[in-house]
């Protein structure tokens, strides 16, 4: 057997490709003979290429040991490169485990929880590679270049063949890829980010299905027709899956994390599923809590409730002497001739004074019985007036105290979440925006900010004018769910007045962002680039609403910090104690978005912009007034 380096003995062939070969190797001079692949790169042996070769060789070896070391595992290590004889060698990490394609061939199409595993495993070394400091496109996703080990689970990425440098000028443009697999602005050698998503898109219609996508080709149409294929897939994941291998790279998703919070949000996966996703580049934070929607309030009772004893003290009754006819103590009114029913008596007569003494004992007995009688009666009817009046103490002292009052509203409507009423701290420590306390009454607050598609229905049933980036009045293909920016202050206006809603207040939107509590940012007090839509996460442009459902605030409100920066009702006014100068004539902005640093993201961040102002990054929410039900006293 070969044996390189004097220290690789090379065993059996892997496999191949345009640019290597792989083998199954022993590491000769490690104790335990480890096991590692060895990839012989194939190039055309040209003198002339030798030292550009040799140069790109060193390079790729470098990121590779890179991209090892930081995927914690998502990508094999690299233990060694070296050349012998002018032709070069690359030695890796060999996986205990099986590629998608020996799995698919011993067990068939499989589950959409093994899918779903797939894609979220396979995504976050993707967003690792993408998002580098030396950005990276795999370019040769496929059924053949992803495993999953076999302790663990764990999906990884493989055969990276030459890794090619986003920022690199070089001129290399050969194409790569594997037919099926590759998307058309590949094939013509322009890959992008995008590409790899539809590759693993492809890969994982493959893993459902157990066919290879040519043999899913529509006959007549340039489409697949896997689902028919995948009964096992539900519609909102192959929804996803469809957007992906879309045609125009645009109108897939924008980033691998794009595309995984994507499917944690559509199949409603647990927050700890995002978490995990993260879980490389995320910090830990004790504050931070799941995204709920907000249970429905208990009234309170101002009546005693049903079913239960007034617990009284027992009151002994008094005995009532018989009358004194029937008492064979008093002596029949004939004397001589005695009753026949009342035998005669042989005992002393009673006098009349202990006869008045008697008298006057049933008479006490009598009254006392009329007395407590009528005191429980009373009692009775004052327990319900003093139930309401203590119900009505508590509910005053709470609201004093800033505990959230529990009145009994209708539910929330669609898309809306419940804010109930309380008191809170509005502001922060500056000078120029301190912190104070305000009570906010209960309102209902979008979910979600107000998406193209529910603007589009706005502008199409009222006449009025259509942002100024939308082309012949439509928004962009595919950008249905994402929020809507380039609108005014009036425009948002105009839009809540046609939904039934108003624009929120800024105490509102930030009683939202922040709750009782005082959150900093709508998660928790710690700034973290993963929950939202900012600067920091570099994506550029607008995503989908609900896209960062770790940001979300306890009661469910989402993208309240990143995305678009949302309009809100309040004119620019200073805050008791203020060193600062309104600036008139303007709105205030809140949440930050898409383009701005994270320090705009912060809940008590207030930006003062004129009201005719249209930016890509400026949107807005809308709000609505809780009625509380009629007092039973009107």
């Amino acid at each position: 057997m070969t044996l390189l380096q004097n220290r690789y003995r090379l065993g059996e062939e892997l496999g191949r490709g345009a640019f290597g070969k792989t083998y199954l190797a022993t590491d000769t001079h490690s104790p335990s003979n480890r096991k590692c692949v060895v990839k012989e790169l194939i190039w055309s042996g040209d003198p002339e290429m030798a030292d550009q070769v040799r140069e790109r060789f060193r390079r790729e070896a470098i990121l590779l040991e890179s991209l090892g070391r930081g995927s914690q595992g998502g990508i094999p290590e690299l233990y060694a490169y070296f050349s012998e004889n002018e032709r070069h060698y690359l030695v890796q990490e060999w996986i205990d485990g099986e590629t998608l394609t020996q799995k698919l061939k011993r067990e068939g199409p499989q589950t959409e929880a093994a899918t779903v595993h797939l894609l979220l495993g396979a995504l976050r070394v993707l967003d690792y590679i993408h998002t580098g400091l030396t950005p990276i496109i795999h370019r040769d996703i496929k059924p053949d270049n992803i495993m999953l080990r076999r302790a663990t689970g764990q999906v990884v990425l493989i055969d990276f063949g030459v890794v090619k440098e986003v920022t690199h000028t070089d001129g290399y443009t050969m194409q790569t890829g594997t037919r099926g697999y590759m998307p058309p602005e590949q094939v013509v050698g322009r890959p992008t980010f995008a590409s790899d998503l539809y590759a693993l898109a492809m890969t994982a219609i493959t893993y459902a299905t157990g066919q290879h996508p040519h043999s899913l080709a529509h006959q007549d149409r340039l489409e697949l027709d896997w689902r028919s294929k995948a009964p096992q897939i539900s519609p909102a994941l192959a929804d996803l899956l469809d957007r992906a291998i879309r045609y125009d790279p645009q109108e897939r998703f924008s980033s691998a994390r794009a595309f995984a919070l994507a499917i944690i949000q559509a199949l409603r996966l647990p927050a700890s599923e995002a978490n995990d996703w993260l879980a490389p580049s995320r910090s830990t934070n004790a504050n931070s809590s799941r995204a709920t929607d907000l249970l429905p309030f208990t009234p309170l009772s101002a009546t005693q409730p049903a079913g239960r004893s007034l617990d009284l003290p027992t009151i002994p009754l008094v005995s009532i002497p018989s009358s004194p006819s029937n008492n064979p103590s008093i002596p029949p009114t004939h004397r001589g001739h005695p009753s026949a029913r009342q035998p005669e008596q042989t005992g002393p007569m009673p006098s009349p004074a202990s006869t008045r003494l008697v008298l006057l004992l049933v008479s006490i007995g009598l009254a006392l019985v009329l007395f407590v009688g009528a005191g429980l009666l009373m009692w009775r009817m004052l327990i319900p007036a003093l139930n309401q009046s203590t119900a009505s103490s508590k509910s005053t002292r709470d609201e004093s105290e800033g505990k959230t009052a529990r009145p009994s509203v209708a539910p929330a409507p669609p898309d809306m979440v419940l804010m109930p009423s309380g008191v809170f701290q509005m502001g922060s420590q500056s000078a120029e925006d301190p912190a104070h306390q305000v009570t906010v009454r209960a309102f209902f607050i979008d979910k979600y900010e107000v998406t193209n598609a529910a603007y589009a229905a706005f502008v199409k049933a009222t006449g009025h004018p259509a942002p100024p980036d939308w082309k012949n009045g439509t928004y962009p293909i595919g950008k249905a769910n994402y929020p809507v920016g380039n609108v005014s202050w009036e425009d948002a206006r105009a839009y809540a007045a046609w939904a039934g809603k108003r624009l929120p207040t800024e105490t509102e939107w930030e009683f939202a962002a922040r709750g009782t509590e005082g959150r900093r940012y709508p998660w928790g007090n710690e700034f973290d680039r993963w929950r939202l839509n900012s600067a920091e996460a570099e994506v550029g442009h607008t995503e989908t609403v609900g896209s960062f459902p770790t940001g979300a605030t306890p009661e469910g409100v989402f993208d309240l910090a990143g995305n678009v920066a949302e309009w809100t009702a309040s004119d620019d006014a200073p805050y008791p104690g203020s060193a600062r100068k309104p600036v008139p004539g303007t709105k205030i902005v809140r949440g930050g978005g898409f383009s701005l640093p994270g320090k705009y993201a912060s809940a008590t961040k207030r930006t003062q912009v004129p009201p005719d102002t249209r930016d890509p990054a400026l949107g807005f929410r809308c709000a609505r007034d809780v009625e509380l039900p009629p007092s039973k006293n009107q």
